[in-house]
């Protein structure tokens, strides 16, 4: 299929973007903690990704390559932007892997811990935890060896769970 794609026909490039395009606008919106950007950046990564796919070599498989491509322009767009503020609310609401969990405050609560997250942190998060990515994956996508993978995910998961707990401890006194 992919070298299909290659060679420009239509069917696959559309079975592509079909079968990917939610999972890159997820990861880029969690990344980004910004939806519609989220948006600008996958449309982004699969015309990177078609315009440069004979240079895929199949080393890992294209799912990780092509998040390998989403994850560093979400990074170049955030050293461009030098973001520190926090997602408003109404954006926090509306993304959408935060919009799969059933009640509408146990969302804006993980969106709140999650965005608390170093961007390396939160991105190794949501590629295991969200996307379902193996550790090799996720080591080949965000270009850092599989040990930095395993001790960044735990940090993150150690994190995470902190302020969790006081994000919970913190509303039984309010």
């Amino acid at each position: 299929m992919l070298d299909r794609c290659a060679m420009g026909d239509e069917r696959a490039i559309r079975w592509v973007l079909q079968r990917y395009r939610d999972r890159v606008v997820r990861l880029a919106a969690h990344v980004l903690h910004n939806p519609r950007e989220a948006e600008d950046v996958a449309q982004e990564a699969f015309v990177k990704a078609f315009r440069q796919i004979g240079q895929f070599r199949g080393d890992s498989g294209f799912y990780a390559w092509l998040y390998r491509i989403v994850i560093n322009l979400c990074l170049d767009r955030m050293r461009r932007k030098y973001v520190t503020a926090e997602m408003p609310l109404d954006e926090a609401v509306a993304s959408p892997a935060v919009a799969a969990l059933p009640d509408m405050e146990q969302r804006l609560a993980v969106a709140q811990v999650l965005n608390s997250l170093s961007p390396p942190m939160r991105a190794a998060l949501v590629l295991r935890e969200v996307e379902g990515l193996e550790y090799a994956e996720i080591a080949r996508v965000l270009h850092i060896p599989i040990g930095t993978v395993r001790s960044r995910l735990n940090a993150a998961r150690e994190q995470f769970r902190r302020r969790w707990a006081a994000l919970h401890e913190e509303s039984r006194h309010v």
